[in-house]
């Protein structure tokens, strides 16, 4: 495995990257060495690479509670229909559902590069507002069919997130 935060005469390109990855595992790692799942032991998830240089990335919790609306029903909602009063704490629940849901869910779609041996990400689309034009930079290992990417977060940037991801094609 090619370590991208080790390397010093090998140069990763793109096209190491390219394709599709299905998540293994997301795990956090506190300044305290705590291991945690944040998306439990068994999420499901895909990255896709492209060679222009964008990617797209979904991650969810496995078995979400559904929001207990019909489909017809989330439609006209979210479409700009109005809901009825009458059927108003089933809303409420369903809201409480979606807010769980989300809770329990990443995706974002970026412009990618690889620069000084890191993978950085330019976040155009995230289902959090305020990634939206940052960067992120993560170490990285690569092989032909394992991806490990870990970013550092937290006041000291002595926390870790570390995401396993195995190549489908």
């Amino acid at each position: 495995m090619t370590q991208g935060t080790e390397m010093t005469d090998t140069i990763i390109s793109k096209d190491a990257f390219v394709g599709t990855w299905k998540l293994v595992e997301v795990k956090s790692v506190d300044n305290q060495q705590k291991v945690s799942y944040p998306y439990c032991q068994n999420p499901v998830g895909y990255t896709i690479y492209t060679q222009d240089g964008y990617i797209s990335s979904s991650i969810i919790m496995r078995n979400r509670l559904g929001l207990g609306l019909p489909i017809q029903e989330i439609y006209n909602i979210a479409y700009g229909g109005k809901a009825k009063i009458t059927n108003l704490f089933k809303y409420l629940r369903a809201t409480v559902r979606y807010i769980q849901a989300g809770n329990k869910y990443a995706s974002y779609i970026c412009k990618y590069e690889i620069r000084n041996n890191k993978l950085i990400y330019h976040i155009e689309v995230s289902l959090v507002p305020d990634f939206v034009g940052t960067d992120r930079e993560m170490a990285f290992e690569i092989s032909e069919d394992t991806l490990v990417i870990t970013r550092l977060y937290g006041e000291n940037k002595d926390n870790s997130i570390i995401t396993n991801w195995q190549r489908v094609s």
